[in-house]
């Protein structure tokens, strides 16, 4: 995984943090990051903090359990920071990163998709099993 140069895009969701994830990323000389947070605030605070020559940091809140922010994610950091190579998901069991490089430039619909079934894959792996719902309850009408 390449992440000198790269455009990183660090979704957070409750009970994770990507702070961590985030220094690591500047530290290893990411050409820039969108942080984003369901809790207002929180990326923001720590984008201002980050920010700097070389790595702008965008924050934004934002809820990656829907496919619309998903959407405006990608569009926000395809204006402020060009095509996004690497959108990490840091959740209460820890991180998972998804490769975009088999994904064009530009998301089209139909790519967009595609990002969104592997975030969800993501969320899946970093979601404690407890706070999954269960069979029964998916599966109620």
């Amino acid at each position: 995984m390449r992440v000198s140069g790269a455009v990183v895009v660090i979704a957070v969701l409750d009970g994770g943090s990507g702070a961590d994830l985030a220094r690591r990323f500047t530290a290893a000389g990411a050409a820039g990051m969108l942080i984003a947070d369901q809790h207002v605030g929180i990326a923001e605070d720590l984008a201002a903090e980050l920010d700097r020559p070389g790595c702008p940091v965008v924050g934004v809140c934002g809820d990656i359990r829907r496919p619309s922010d998903v959407a405006a994610l990608v569009d926000t950091a395809e204006k402020h920071l060009g095509p996004i190579d690497l959108f990490c998901v840091a959740g209460p069991e820890g991180e998972r990163v998804v490769s975009l490089a088999d994904l064009p430039d530009h998301l089209d619909l139909e790519r967009l998709a595609e990002l969104v079934a592997l975030i969800g894959e993501a969320i899946g792996e970093l979601v404690p099993p407890q706070r999954r719902p269960s069979e029964s309850t998916a599966t109620a009408a």
